[in-house]
This record gives C-alpha cells, sequence and structure tokens, in this order.
C-alpha cells in the first residue's frame, strides 16, 4: 500500500513525522536542487513548503500539499483537497474529478494515483476507438522492391546480396510522435506506480505501443504537437502525460527513489479559477452587455507591462462602465489589504480608464468586512476619481462543497453593484 503524509501550502514536513523518512528526504533534496530549489525550501531535516500545491511522490512515498484559505486550526483536509482537484478540473488545467463522499478507496487513494488513473482512461479510451495511424518515410533492406532503391546503401550492403534492395518508402502504422508521447508516459506509470491495479493497466496499454519506437520526450517536443481531426481525441491524453513526462525525476544513484512532482502554484489556479467561473455566468447577464476578458496586457515602463487578472465591461445606467477584478489566494491582517496592492490597484485604474477596482480575497470570516475607499485626488489628475475594494468570497457551500453559484454572486455583488 502507498504511503501518505498530508499538509498545508506554507507548511512544513520534517523528518519522522507521517513516516518521512531520511531517505526520503535526501531524495527530494536532489530533485529540488535540479528544479531550483522552486518548489520548496529545505531546512535541517524538514522541507518547507511554498505557494506550490500538489503532490509530490517519492518511492512509494507520497506528499499531498493542499490548499488553505481559513483561519481554522483544525481544517478538513478532505474538504480542501476534493476543493484543489475541482478547481484544476474546473479550470480546465487536469481532468480528474474529486473522490466522492461515499468512495471510501479514493478518499485513501493518494492524489498521484488519481493522476495516474485519469491518464490510464484516457489511454484506454484512446485504444478503444483505435490508436492514430500516420503516413512516414522509412528505410529498410528487403526481398522486395517497394518505394525507391537507396543507391549508396545497395551499394554497401547488397553487393554481394542482389536478392535484397535497400529502399526507401512509406508506411502507414502507428509509430508517431503522439503514440511516442504516451508509450514514454506509460514506462513512467510502470516505474512509479505503486497500487498493482494501475501497474496492470499500465503494463496492458503498453502491448499495442511495442512496435512504437522509443524518443526523449521534451517539453519543446509536447508543445509543438499540432492536433488535427484524426489527433484531437488526444489532447487530454497528452496534457495528462505532459504533467507525467515533465515532472518525472529518475534516481540516479540507484536507490529506487523515483521522484514526480505534479504542482500548481496556487495564486495562478485561485486566478484562472475564478475567470472560468465569471466566463461561464457572464450570459447569464447578457442585458447589461457585459463582457469578462482576462491578462489583459497594456505596457507599463519600458518593456514592463500590467496585466490584471480581470477586465469587466458593462452597460451602466448612463454609460459603459470597467471594474477591475485581481484576485489574492491570501487573507490579510486585520483585513486591510497590503499597500502594494492597493498602488496596484491604482495603477489598473489609471492605465485601463477604470473608476472602481475589487481585491477578491477567499475568505468567510465574519470579521473580515469589506472595505470600499476611494483613492485621494492627485494633483495632477483632479478630475479621475476610483475608488478600491475588497470582497471575501466564501468558496463552500453549508455542506462544504465548491460552491457552483461563485461567478454569478461575483457578478451581481461585485462587477454590477
Amino acid at each position: 500500500m502507498p504511503k501518505l503524509a498530508q499538509v498545508y501550502e506554507h507548511g512544513k514536513l520534517a523528518v519522522g513525522e507521517q513516516g518521512f523518512s531520511a531517505k526520503q528526504f535526501e531524495a527530494l533534496v536532489r530533485y529540488n536542487d535540479r528544479h531550483g530549489c522552486t518548489f520548496f525550501k529545505v531546512g535541517h531535516q524538514r522541507l518547507h513548503f511554498s505557494q506550490f500545491v500538489g503532490v509530490i511522490q517519492v518511492g512509494d512515498f507520497s506528499i499531498e500539499i493542499l490548499p488553505k484559505a481559513d483561519r481554522s486550526t483544525t481544517p478538513d483536509k478532505l474538504k480542501w483537497r476534493n476543493a484543489l482537484l475541482q478547481m484544476l478540473r474546473q479550470s480546465g488545467l487536469l481532468d480528474v474529478e474529486a473522490a466522492p463522499e461515499a468512495d471510501l478507496h479514493l478518499k485513501k487513494s493518494p492524489l498521484v494515483d488519481l493522476y495516474l488513473d485519469a491518464f490510464l482512461t484516457e489511454v484506454e479510451r484512446l485504444s478503444h476507438e483505435g490508436l492514430a495511424k500516420n503516413y512516414r518515410m522509412t528505410q529498410a533492406n528487403l526481398h522486395k522492391l517497394k518505394g525507391r532503391i537507396v543507391f549508396r546503401q545497395q551499394i554497401s550492403r547488397n553487393l554481394l546480396h542482389r536478392e535484397r534492395m535497400y529502399t526507401a518508402h512509406q508506411v502507414y502504422d502507428r509509430d508517431n510522435v503522439f503514440n511516442r508521447v504516451l508509450k514514454c508516459a506509460l514506462g513512467i506509470v510502470e516505474m512509479i506506480a505503486v497500487r498493482p491495479s494501475l501497474l496492470t493497466r499500465a503494463a496492458a496499454l503498453s502491448l499495442p505501443l511495442e512496435s512504437v519506437s522509443e524518443s526523449r520526450i521534451t517539453a519543446e517536443m509536447i508543445e509543438g504537437l499540432v492536433f488535427n481531426r484524426n489527433t484531437e481525441r488526444y489532447r487530454r491524453a497528452i496534457q495528462l502525460a505532459r504533467l507525467i513526462i515533465l515532472n518525472y525525476s529518475p534516481d540516479l544513484r540507484g536507490g529506487q527513489e523515483h521522484v514526480i512532482a505534479i504542482l500548481f502554484d496556487m495564486n495562478r489556479l485561485f486566478e484562472r479559477f475564478i475567470l472560468v467561473k465569471l466566463t461561464q455566468a457572464q450570459r447569464y447577464f447578457t442585458g447589461r452587455r457585459l463582457q469578462i476578458t482576462g491578462q489583459i496586457s497594456k505596457r507599463f515602463w519600458g518593456s514592463k507591462s500590467i496585466r490584471p487578472d480581470v477586465v469587466a465591461n458593462f452597460d451602466g445606467k448612463a454609460r459603459r462602465e470597467r471594474v477591475i477584478l485581481d484576485t489574492k489566494w491570501k487573507i490579510p491582517r486585520d483585513g486591510q489589504p497590503s499597500d502594494d496592492d492597493l498602488k496596484q490597484m491604482y495603477a489598473y485604474n489609471l492605465h485601463f480608464g477604470s473608476r472602481r477596482s475589487v481585491l477578491v480575497y477567499p475568505g468567510s470570516d465574519a470579521q473580515q468586512g469589506e472595505r470600499s475607499q476611494p483613492y485621494a485626488l492627485s494633483e495632477s489628475l483632479p478630475d479621475h476619481t476610483h475608488i478600491c475594494a475588497t470582497y471575501y468570497l466564501d468558496l463552500f457551500d453549508n455542506k462544504g462543497h465548491l460552491r457552483v453559484d461563485i461567478g454569478a454572486e461575483l457578478i451581481q455583488r461585485v462587477i454590477l453593484t
């Protein structure tokens, strides 16, 4: 059975806690060094995690890093675990369902098993539909003429074997870059999977790909894939395969402590999640000609630019209005936004011609009252009156599930108000 530890973002895990061994600690230190110390910081026999959430598996030991945006001293780990999976799925970053409450098997499975299961399910679907085949050029020494003769190779290889012909010809088979990516990811699954069921499925799915050549899969190769009508159905499988391949780090010292880390920046995930929910809900407000746009950049200084998370345009009472939203995955102390956040929103209002901007935070603490304060008038722009407000968004309903009406609430209570 896989071993599991759970921590929260910005938390820590020391050797000896939750079954975390010194050998696993050393493997993760090497992994972190190879990735520029991006995902966590290393202390004395302990790891200090940052804003990245997801899962790290080292050998048969998994560390789940969960988000947390409340002040509770005893938070519900299952609630935050399912919230993470729902955010990933709804944001289009990972097509993995949160574990149903009644499914005890999935509740106890590490997150990495859910990712691997999702990938294998996609490959099973592709295999059932039929793996993609393409024409490709190849060369071979044959007993019959097929294609054209490669004379240089024919002379060097078949001078004494006139019954053979070295030819260049087209073949129609499964040996293409899409299937090579799947084969590479399946090989990694066979090395890192702990559950026998995952190993069995990966081995069975590798059989139809035996004739596919092995090659080194890089990020550039995957990003350069061009999907057409025949390969569009591969898109979700390639997305999951990319996570597996690019985040896998083999144990080169022979200790079999292979590492795979599937991690997401929680700040960017929250930003993307809110944008998706707003975009989905805007169709209910066509009467106000509401238009939600994300990630609009404007030149700020030199080659630098500024880019708010959300720009909302709509019909006001007398004119077209614009509101700027910026998401912040944190809980401000005493409900007060930081000076840097206020200065950032000030710049957004000026550069995007908005008279109102809103900082959106997670949280539902009754003591965190929303605030709306005007900026002091500038001597150079005495006619530009504008304000910055704060809004605390409750992510969960009364059953502890991620709310479905988040986008509509933000539009009604933040943008159109």
